[in-house]
């Protein structure tokens, strides 16, 4: 990986521009910015760059791998995501923030030390965990062990080699561990309102911790079931163990300034775009939506002006012509109505309560775990919903908990059944009931964590009704993205280019 020389800081003046520009910033191109690092400049710095990275290229190519959303017909942007066709230069501004946002945490945590900053370090570390963990699942081979070193004073490896995913999975668990042991300890010096996912709520942080090393583990559940087994089991066993519920969920919330918007919104709104709504809504979710009167559907998707109803186009079909007006667009409360300048305040999501209650449910089911997973199934399913409460209120005049009771339960006066989806399989085998949970987790992320969607569907091969892009011609749908040019050609230590459709190592 090319290192940029220059240190990435971060002031208060320039950490507000970072989520609406896809190119990283350093302290010399802004003359407002601080001559120097500090922890609370480091800590939120890091956070946006994840945040674009996962708010942008990660959440477009995700949700359009995953069945969510498909390239307008009145626009061109997205084509080659749809046509399975993407290049090197696709992926640049994303390595670029991915290893930025781990270049500042990695000078916050040598700072956290200087400084004794314990919880500082903490969030750090879970934060390095995360973005590695995004980082190897988009990419594959990545460096890890040597990466983050060009500086002289960190050993000046400015071709740092490639970890295989094996090792990167290591670290993470590794340095999730030292977290936890961090959070443990008291630090009269943590983050506050400078820390923008939790405002230096430790006691989230460290739930954060625990479930992200459960995803984890259960991403290993195929090439490595055995040792998968053995790290959730030591995991549950975990004195004070507990994961992310109902009202823990990780995310930067947007909005907060004129010049910080939703980094989707910030890049449809760009002079490159200029407002043009590239993505519509793909009928293969909101037709499995509708079918199963599942309300989320209109936080998902703005409905139709004509009939108040939400309707998708089929995947890639964007050479159908459809008149404007005849199929949704995303939704303000996902940040992707482009000319609605409401997208602005839509979160980007990190790692929410219905994932964590989904991914519980999962862990019980192959045995690796006590509890009730029909419960957790249920939690995940609820937490969806009321996660998006007010919003249901205000589309649709019925709140989260209602909107759940009819999806779960159906409502007998006006003859809506409950939905396929949401009537959990109690005495079906263990693939009936991982079934139902990998898609109702596909379902609660539509359009808010599209990346970890399609990834779940390369480890799951969940939903089973997937439908290919007709764009992609006899194309398979990608298992990776591509490395940057700026690695191929900059990196002596590069690997060589792998194709679209060369596997993950825990996809099997």
């Amino acid at each position: 990986m090319f290192v940029n020389k220059k240190i990435v800081i971060a002031a208060a003046g320039l950490i507000l521009g970072v989520s609406s520009c896809r190119k990283f910033l350093d302290v010399n191109t802004n003359p407002n910015g601080a001559t120097y690092a500090t922890a609370a400049t480091l800590l939120p710095a890091g956070e946006l760059n994840i945040g674009t990275a996962l708010g942008v290229d990660m959440q477009v190519n995700g949700s359009m791998w995953a069945g969510y959303w498909t390239q307008s017909p009145s626009a061109s942007q997205y084509k080659i995501i749809e046509q399975y066709n993407t290049g090197q230069d696709n992926y640049s501004y994303l390595w670029d923030n991915l290893y930025t946002a781990n270049e500042n945490l990695f000078q916050l945590i040598k700072l956290a030390d200087q400084q004794k900053k314990r919880h500082y370090k903490a969030i750090a570390l879970l934060l390095q965990a995360y973005t590695y963990q995004l980082t190897t699942d988009a990419f594959g081979d990545v460096p890890f062990n040597q990466a983050l070193r060009a500086q002289p004073a960190d050993g000046g490896l400015v071709n740092p080699k490639y970890d295989s995913q094996r090792v990167v999975y290591n670290g993470i668990i590794k340095y999730v561990d030292s977290a936890e042991a961090l959070i443990q300890q008291a630090d009269a010096a943590g983050p506050s309102s400078d820390d923008l996912i939790y405002q230096g709520d430790m006691a989230k942080w460290a739930k954060f911790g625990y479930t992200l090393k459960l995803r984890t583990y259960l991403r290993m559940s195929k090439i490595n079931p055995t040792a998968a087994q053995a790290g959730i089991a030591a995991l549950y066993a975990t004195p004070g163990v507990a994961f992310i519920g109902t009202g823990d969920d990780a995310r930067i919330k947007y909005g907060f300034s004129t010049a910080n918007k939703n980094p989707l919104y910030a890049e449809a709104s760009s002079a490159v775009i200029n407002g043009t709504q590239n993505i519509v809504g793909s009928s293969t979710v909101i037709d499995s939506m509708n079918s199963n009167d599942d309300y989320r559907a209109y936080i998902f998707f703005g409905a139709l002006l004509s009939n108040g109803q939400v309707k998708g186009i089929t995947q890639g079909n964007y050479n159908s012509n459809p008149a404007p007006g005849t199929y949704s667009i995303p939704n303000v409360y996902v940040g992707g109505a482009a000319g609605d300048a409401r997208s602005s305040s839509a979160p980007v999501n990190f790692l929410t309560s219905y994932e964590s209650y989904f991914l519980q449910a999962e862990a019980v089911v192959r045995g690796w775990a006590s509890g009730n997973d029909s419960s957790l199934f249920y939690k995940g399913v609820a937490a969806s919903f009321n996660y998006y409460s007010s919003e249901l209120s205000t589309e649709i005049g019925v709140d989260g908990a209602t909107s759940y009771d009819i999806y779960v339960n159906g409502d007998v006066a006006n003859s809506i059944p409950a939905g396929y989806w949401a009537v959990y399989p109690y005495t079906g085998t263990a693939t009936d009931r991982l079934r139902h949970i990998i898609t109702g987790k596909w379902f609660a992320m539509c359009g808010n964590q599209g990346f970890e969607a399609w990834t779940e569907m390369r480890r799951t091969g969940y939903p089973d009704f997937f439908v290919p892009s007709v764009a992609a011609g006899s194309a398979a749908l990608p298992k990776r993205f591509l490395y940057p040019t700026t690695e191929s050609v900059r990196n002596s230590a590069f690997p060589g280019l792998l194709p679209l459709s060369t596997k993950m190592w825990w996809d099997l």
